[in-house]
């Protein structure tokens, strides 16, 4: 006897009930999207509720074909994802103006600069120089991150009205976070950082926060455009003295961009991340 008079067994309810392998395959390249840095199955698993077994057959698959990438670390979205991901936007321009700005700022502190930009909730990476020091951070182009966790996107939030950042941020409130949301407390970091005449700073603190990190807004003719941000791993660089050099790159490239920012004169308080 057919279920409910469908004419299928039960075994072939469940099967139509199963997700297809494009749907798995789906799940799985958008948990490595919304994520800030490499993924162990373990989260893989957590975040897409997939069988274990069933993740480690496809994503294996997904590194032998260039979509992950994966090391002792963990995976990572691979070349043919970044390079997918890369077409669907054109930042093209942004970037090449942004180039010589970057290797100015990478030279003059010796850390990882970042170029980003605004998507949604997200914040977007487009550029990363390090020279040696590139690996140091766990950040890579193309991928998307929490626009609230990181500096370079509060640095970005900072510049919109409150209610505009609490649209931004509930349409990424189910995404997973280091630590959880508190809304107060990004306001209080945004009000800060408007203070510092736009820049965000994560401060060095406890043997798990060993990255220091700054963020700042870079205005184009109609407004916020993107933001640059200056990371290093290895507590070498001072903020107080990082901080002139990042808002001063942030406004020549807001001027070579035709965007214009009302001056702020730069103030560091004290902030641990």
């Amino acid at each position: 006897m057919t279920p409910e008079g469908t004419g299928r067994s039960p075994q072939a309810e469940d099967r139509a009930q199963r997700p297809s392998v494009v749907e798995r395959v789906t799940q799985i390249l958008d948990a490595f999207q919304q994520s800030p840095d490499r993924l162990l199955l373990e989260d893989v698993t957590a975040i897409t509720s997939l069988p274990r077994s069933t993740a480690f057959r496809l994503m294996t698959q997904l590194v032998e074909l260039g979509w992950l990438d994966h090391d002792a670390r963990g995976y990572r979205l691979g070349a043919r994802a970044i390079g997918m991901s890369a077409r669907t936007h054109d930042h093209g321009g942004l970037r090449s103006m942004a180039a010589r700005m970057l290797n100015r700022l990478h030279l003059q502190t010796r850390a990882v600069v970042h170029l980003a930009v605004l998507e949604g909730g997200m914040l977007y990476y487009l550029d990363k120089v390090g020279g040696p020091v590139l690996d140091s951070i766990p950040s890579n182009v193309g991928t998307r991150v929490p626009a609230d966790t990181t500096p370079m996107g509060r640095a970005m939030l900072a510049v919109l009205s409150p209610e505009r950042v609490d649209a931004l941020v509930a349409s990424t409130a189910d995404i997973p976070r280091r630590a959880p949301l508190d809304m107060i407390d990004l306001h209080r970091r945004l009000g800060a950082c408007r203070q510092r005449g736009g820049v965000d700073i994560v401060r060095a603190g406890g043997p798990n926060k060993r990255i220091v990190a700054l963020g700042a807004p870079v205005h184009g003719p109609d407004g916020l455009l993107a933001s640059i941000g200056v990371s290093c791993s290895d507590g070498q660089i001072v903020p107080e003295h990082v901080a002139p050099m990042l808002l001063s790159a942030a406004q020549r490239l807001t001027t070579d961009l035709g965007g214009t920012v009302g001056g702020r004169s730069l103030r560091l308080a004290e902030e641990t991340a």
